[in-house]
């Protein structure tokens, strides 16, 4: 038979709880009675419900001290041991706070854990917002003054990006499921480059939905860059931890997902002029090396003054013979003009001459003998036209 001491049993017992994964780190939620502080500041209590009860101690300097009263509701986590000098197994409280929002709390801490240790709040996952947006999605309610503010924001920062409202209820029952389904239909958009989540301040309450396990999962999913805006700047959710980026307010997130228009112009304009000034910097090296090559050349070339000036010798000359030419042809074409000017039938009939033709035949009458008496003859003048009946001929 197997004897063991009392120290042996009470060190295997402590042994046990000391391992138990679920034992170590627990949230537990019961009535504060049988409080007594030590001089030390140490809080040593019961907490209690209507069946059982559990002895616990709160070492000074842990937090939520101040929530210790008899009768008080409170929720404190700490580890289950076993306290081998009185025999009793007991919680080690290392935070407590009231029950309500406490149990919020509580929770909130409990599924921030899960989530770490999952890797959702990885640092090494979180992706750069992209520079220049085109389209900004943004989940929020379209009733509230979050929307109104991001949209001053954005119209004074970058009026070029367009803004994808995706409305959801931000609390409530409806609130989570909203919210998840809007981030995930704006990553069904093809050309929404960032998302910003955001919501206004409140109570731990109301912003319950942004601590929700499946809006955090969503935004982890979302393949586009999420920026969470929750609350005030004090205000850290679920959300915030799981986003690639969380900024203090909602007007700080969109100015996070925009640059400012006016420091991009400043920036253009430093860029232009320093380019310009490159630019005729160079333009100004390169000119002195064409200089130089060009006097190198001339240096090289042979003496061409006397060629250039028997070329302009010969080049006067021939101007000289071509303006001959061209005065003598003139005076050939003039006397030409006023010989065939003279032989111009018109300035003849302009003397007061007619031409006199048969209007049977069209022929021109040159003699008395080629008409008879009877018949038709045309005298054509030089304004004009007759026709006449010759009675005799001479």
């Amino acid at each position: 038979m197997q004897v063991y001491s009392v120290s042996q049993i009470t060190e295997y017992i402590r042994a046990v709880l000391d391992r138990d994964v679920y034992l170590s780190n627990v949230w537990i939620t019961g009535e504060v009675s049988n409080l007594f502080a030590s001089g030390a500041g140490h809080r040593y209590f019961t907490l209690k419900n209507a069946e059982h009860q559990l002895k616990a101690v709160h070492f000074s300097g842990y937090f939520g001290s101040e929530y210790l009263v008899n009768g008080a509701q409170v929720i404190a986590h700490g580890r289950v041991s076993f306290y081998s000098n009185r025999g009793e197994t007991q919680l080690y409280a290392d935070s407590v706070v009231p029950a309500g929002e406490g149990a919020l709390a509580a929770e909130f801490e409990r599924l921030r854990a899960q989530l770490e240790a999952e890797g959702l709040f990885d640092p090494a996952r979180k992706r750069t917002l992209p520079p220049f947006p085109r389209r900004i999605g943004v989940v929020t309610s379209a009733q509230g003054a979050v929307i109104h503010d991001i949209q001053t924001v954005l119209s004074a920062r970058y009026p070029l990006g367009d803004l994808v409202l995706c409305d959801a209820s931000v609390q409530g029952e409806e609130a989570p499921a909203e919210l998840t389904s809007a981030i995930r239909a704006l990553n069904r958009l093809p050309d929404v480059d960032v998302i910003i989540v955001a919501r206004g301040g409140g109570s731990l309450e109301d912003l319950r939905a942004f601590n929700s396990e499946e809006v955090a999962r969503a935004i982890y999913a979302s393949r586009i860059p999420v920026v969470s805006a929750v609350g005030h700047e004090s205000d850290y959710t679920i959300a915030d931890f799981a986003a690639d980026l969380r900024a203090p307010t909602p007007s700080a997130a969109a100015a996070a997902v925009a640059p400012d228009v006016r420091i991009l112009s400043e920036e253009i304009a430093s860029l232009t002029a320093r380019s310009g000034n490159a630019i005729a910097y160079y333009a100004a090296q390169r000119a002195n090396e064409v200089e130089s090559l060009i006097g190198r050349m001339q240096r090289l070339l042979p003496d061409t003054a006397t060629h250039r000036q028997r070329v302009d010798e010969l080049l006067e000359r021939a101007y000289t013979g071509f303006d001959t030419f061209i005065r003598l042809r003139r005076e050939q074409t003039e006397s030409l003009r006023t010989t065939l000017a003279a032989l111009d039938p018109s300035a003849i009939l302009r003397r007061g001459y007619a031409m006199v033709s048969s209007v049977r035949d069209g022929r021109a009458v040159t003699s008395a003998d080629s008409v008879s008496p009877g018949d038709l003859i045309r005298a054509t003048l030089h304004q004009g036209e007759l026709e006449a009946m010759v009675t005799a001929k001479k």
